[in-house]
């Protein structure tokens, strides 16, 4: 009676230890590992500092740079600068810049 009982608390402890390891697929090719892929990530949107315009010449001054409509920042391609925002597109959208938040811009 003793020996069936250690018997089944070995069985029971080995199936525990199985479960702690990491299981392996039996099928699996010798010396074959997976390749980790990493998502690429969008490019930060730029930052709005200026808008200026002087007749029909506007330009908009971007992560302390200078660009004009049209030109790229980090990817993100300049599409329409206007009073008070510019429109940027990265691949399929479309983001708008603005200089202030809506805090900022409506003060009560």
């Amino acid at each position: 009676m003793v020996k069936y009982i250690f018997l089944c608390c070995l069985i029971i402890s080995f199936n525990t230890l199985a479960g702690v390891e990491s299981l392996t697929d039996p099928t699996r090719p010798l010396n074959y590992h997976t390749k980790s892929v990493k998502k690429a990530a969008r490019a930060a949107l730029p930052r709005l500092q200026s808008i200026l315009i002087e007749g029909d010449s506007r330009s908009a001054i971007l992560n302390n740079k200078l660009y004009k409509t049209g030109q790229r920042v980090n990817g993100y391609q300049i599409t329409r600068i206007a009073k008070d925002s510019v429109s940027v597109r990265y691949k399929a959208k479309s983001y708008k810049l603005t200089l202030y938040t809506e805090q900022e811009r409506f003060i009560n």
